[in-house]
């Protein structure tokens, strides 16, 4: 027995000693950068930049319509535009992302960024240009920006990844949905802001026409000008990964999937298909929501004021939910339950709400308002993680563009039918409760689409197979983490993986200080012999982190 455990030790440390990978692996472990902050701050302004831009016409597109001699169907064709991009470039996005990395994507969206916001001031050169063909610059700078968005926001999941251990990465995904969110109703916060104290309509005067395209132009430069203070920095200073990995799952696979394999075997997924069919249903129906609001309050007598503190409400309260629900997911582990809770608390606030419009007690909607802002917005990056898990070795990049794409569509058709029930400028209490009892059907379809669902727990598997720093040596491992490939895990199970430990693991043993890198090449001549001591002496001391 002694000879055997003493060749077995002679075999492990030959094939430790012949990795220079493993002993590079062993004395660099996990690294978090201090950059990776200023990585995540340019990233959330570009998310920023790029979807306030979405509503800017919408809120005064009346107002736009007299000023420029146009039907307002043409100045909504500016959001439409905008929003139907992303379903068209999500899967050249996401190639994009996959083979060239998320910086090159990034900085490739910002630039259509900057050249839409800019494109849109050239709607108004001198007064004989004030008349309809002038508004297509808006159109074209419109659909600039909106080709930018999946560049942009599908990489999302590929910087919280690159840059942020496991154990952070459902509190980023949270802040950076919830900074889509807050940046797409200030888009329609802060058009109304400009054209105050001003009433255009078709009887307005010239000179009253005159001020409004002056107000407009000043909202056009003032968002540009914005945009370039904060994006031709990311342009400079962005990068797509750091020198070395913040946890095991940045590694990622070494299984090598074209991109029309990656697109086939997620579109055949059937279980990423519910998960997909639930993110549809219950972000677009949110969105739909909220198109419709104006028309489901219009028999109360609320007006644009009303209107505008209502839906910044649910900002507020998807901001409290940013701070809570993702530690609770730290504690359960399960992003199934947490989410059906969610979207079943959702549904009782929807009709709590209208419940505090029968009243006409505006206390009660405000509540309610802050309340459907506190359960759906933290349930749309769990969402998009489970996908992300669920297909896993794919790019994220798909999951969170074929998501959000289908949201996208399904928002504007929903608006569609809601606003038919509630028969628009004509609606009724009785529409409004009907148009609010098929958005909560569609949620109670959400939540049918993923309840018999079994979680997976893929990453997790592979970020287990990996060497952490802190292992001891005399475990024998097959092979270094950096080749190890997803379908050698049959020892990992991803559904007998343990939930417990799903924030553990590598992320343990990071590293978070930039200037070690000297201590540690120092040590680096001593490394061999520590290796040897701790193999064949059989100690049980693990490996010290610098």
């Amino acid at each position: 027995m002694k000879n055997q455990s003493s060749e077995q030790n002679s075999d492990q440390l030959d094939q430790i000693n012949n990795s220079n990978e493993l002993k590079s692996s062993f004395q660099q472990g996990y690294r978090l950068y201090q950059k990776r902050y200023v990585i995540l701050f340019l990233f959330a302004i570009a998310e920023l930049c790029n979807t306030a831009v979405y509503a800017t016409c919408n809120p005064i597109a009346v107002e736009l319509s007299n000023i420029y001699g146009i039907d307002p169907s043409i100045v909504t064709l500016s959001a439409t535009l905008y929003l139907f991009m992303h379903p068209l470039f999500t899967f050249p996005a996401s190639y994009l992302i996959m083979y060239k990395g998320s910086s090159m994507s990034i900085k490739i969206g910002s630039i259509l960024t900057l050249l839409g916001v800019f494109s849109r001031c050239l709607v108004r050169q001198s007064q004989e240009y004030i008349n309809k063909c002038s508004f297509i610059y808006v159109l074209i700078g419109q659909t600039l920006s909106g080709i930018g968005r999946p560049l942009i926001l599908n990489a999302q999941a590929s910087v919280a990844v690159e840059w942020f251990p496991a154990n952070q990465r459902t509190k980023l995904m949270t802040m950076l949905n919830f900074i889509v969110t807050f940046s797409g109703i200030l888009g329609y916060i802060i058009p109304p802001i400009f054209f105050a104290g001003v009433t255009i309509d078709e009887k307005s005067p010239q000179d009253v026409l005159d001020t409004g395209d002056s107000r407009f132009m000043y909202l056009l430069f003032s968002e540009a000008a914005f945009s370039a203070v904060f994006l031709i920095p990311l342009l400079i200073f962005f990068e797509t990964k750091p020198k070395t990995p913040p946890s095991a799952a940045a590694k990622g696979p070494t299984q090598v999937i074209s991109f029309t394999d990656s697109i086939c075997q997620m579109l055949k997924d059937t279980k990423f298909m519910q998960i997909f069919i639930s993110f549809t249903l219950f972000y677009g129906s949110y969105k739909g929501y909220g198109v419709a609001l104006v028309y489901i309050l219009l028999p109360y007598g609320y007006g644009k004021s009303d209107i505008a503190i209502l839906s910044v409400m649910p900002v507020i309260g998807g901001f409290l939910s940013s701070l809570i629900i993702p530690t609770i997911y730290k504690s359960w582990g399960k992003y199934k339950p947490i989410i059906i809770i969610l979207e079943f608390c959702t549904i009782f606030t929807f009709y709590g709400f209208l419940w505090g419009c029968y009243l006409q007690n505006y206390v009660i909607m405000l509540a309610m308002a802050t309340l459907q802002g506190f359960f759906i917005l933290p349930a749309i990056p769990l969402l998009l993680e489970w996908g992300c898990e669920q297909i896993y070795p794919l790019n994220d990049s798909f999951c969170i563009g074929l998501q959000y794409s289908g949201a996208t569509m399904g928002s504007s058709f929903i608006a569609q039918i809601v606003s038919m029930v509630i028969h628009g400028k004509k609606a009724t209490k009785f529409d409004g409760f009907m148009g609010i009892t098929i958005i909560c059907s569609l949620y109670t379809l959400a939540i049918l689409s993923i309840l018999f669902l079994k979680e997976v727990k893929h990453k997790l598997a592979l970020k287990k197979s990996f060497v952490s720093p802190s292992d001891q040596i005399e475990e024998d491992f097959p092979r270094p983490y950096t080749e190890v490939n997803p379908h050698d895990l049959g020892l990992f199970d991803p559904d007998k993986v343990k939930d417990e430990d799903e924030d553990t693991g590598g992320d343990d043993n990071l590293i978070d200080n930039e200037q070690k890198d000297h201590e540690q090449n120092n040590n680096h001549s001593n490394h061999r012999s520590y290796q040897a001591g701790n193999s064949i002496g059989g100690g049980t001391g693990g490996f010290n982190d610098d």
